[in-house]
């Protein structure tokens, strides 16, 4: 490996994931080569990211025009998929900003026991933020507008639970 290829890290597999595919050791080459794929990667996120946030903006426009608190589960389920899916993929085209702050949007939904404007509101921005980024093909971590985001990030959400506390 090179000074810049990072160490494969090894997860042991489920019993179930064994039974289907087999147990043993893993070549060392392959777990390698397998990682290099991932690190060298250059396959244009932009495409694949826009769709999921296409998903996202349809998901939020309609929970906007149906805040039915009797739909919460299906609503709340609407906005995480396309966010879990930029979770699970901004990082292996080298989008980890996108990651990031796809993970504090995936605590947030998680967290909240119901969809309001305020957090309706919150998702929006983040739809908008990861837009921009993706448009501009931001990869990385974004340097100091990427920390900037983050901590504004996480900043709407501790007030959005702040204020929920409040009126409780």
């Amino acid at each position: 490996m090179t000074k810049a290829t990072k160490k494969a890290k090894t997860i042991s597999p489920s019993m179930g994931l064994k039974q289907k595919i087999g147990s043993g050791p893993l070549d060392p080459q392959l777990i390698e080569r397998a990682q290099r794929v991932i690190e060298d990667n250059n396959i244009d996120f932009a495409p694949l990211g826009l769709q999921f946030l296409t998903e996202l903006n349809e998901a939020l426009d309609h929970v906007e025009t149906n805040l039915d608190p009797e739909s919460f589960v299906n609503q709340k389920k609407s906005l995480t998929e396309p966010v879990m899916e930029l979770k699970a993929n901004a990082a292996i085209f080298h989008y980890s900003l996108v990651g990031n702050l796809a993970e504090i949007m995936l605590n947030f939904l998680e967290s909240i026991s119901e969809i309001d404007k305020d957090a309706l509101s919150i998702v929006r921005g983040h739809h908008d933020s990861l837009k921009a980024i993706i448009t501009n093909k931001m990869k990385g971590d974004g340097g100091a507008n990427g920390k900037v985001m983050i901590t504004e990030l996480q900043d709407a959400c501790s007030r959005y639970y702040k204020k929920r506390k409040k009126q409780e």
